[in-house]
């Protein structure tokens, strides 16, 4: 039995804080999608960088639940702890849904690369709707920083699929993980799907290809 499947019992009591009060009984649910490309070892890393990161404030836009969340211990290693809190956070539904540990990494990374910068959770898992049904894909802003400059820094990252939503009342990024990598554009307009523009990228298979666990470290 691994510590995923037994701390959700022992640790919800100390997330209810965050979360409406409906949520706090339900029964997590412990089942995951995660890509092949998480199960690669990573490689010996100086650890001093894990020590001096501070937590990201993570907010649901659905439910205005927030968490402080460091997602890496002091070694250096992911806290299963902090990932079950963040999942507990972005959770709309009442039902804790986990997340790819490597999404998780990369919305981090994200935000420390922005300054530290409050995540704020548009929508995570939902059924029926492809790589979020998955745990796979999370959509999101960064407080303060502009949709486009997000997307354009994802864009960067190897093995990822990144959407961004230019609508006037959207401005959000889509962020999933895959390989190979895929982006897009869509200017629909909330509670409505047009045709999605996608983005082409000639570095893309030359940054999937070179990809290492330790790219997706802060």
């Amino acid at each position: 039995m691994t510590i995923r499947a037994v701390l959700p019992a022992i640790l919800l009591p100390l997330f209810a804080g965050d979360v409406p009060a409906r949520a706090e009984s339900v029964p997590l649910a412990r089942t995951a999608t995660e890509t092949a490309m998480t199960a690669a070892p990573r490689s010996d890393r100086s650890t001093a960088w894990a020590a001096s990161l501070a937590p990201v404030a993570v907010t649901s836009g659905g439910t205005g639940a927030t968490a402080a969340v460091l997602l890496y211990s002091g070694d250096g290693e992911i806290d299963e702890v902090a990932r079950m809190r963040f999942e507990h956070v972005v959770a709309r539904d009442g039902e804790q849904h986990v997340l790819a540990e490597r999404l998780e990494q990369l919305v981090v990374k994200t935000a420390y690369h922005f300054g530290g910068a409050r995540v704020m959770v548009v929508s995570g898992w939902r059924e029926h709707a492809g790589r979020h049904s998955t745990g796979e894909a999370l959509d999101f802003k960064l407080e303060g920083v502009p949709a486009a400059q997000v997307a354009a820094y994802l864009r960067g990252l190897p093995r990822v699929g990144v959407g961004i939503y230019t609508h006037p009342r959207t401005q959000y990024v889509h962020l999933d993980v895959r390989d190979p990598s895929f982006h897009w554009i869509d200017a629909s307009p909330p509670g409505v799907h047009w045709h999605e523009g996608a983005m082409w990228d000639k570095g893309a298979a030359k940054r999937d290809a070179s990809w290492t666990p330790e790219m997706d470290l802060p």
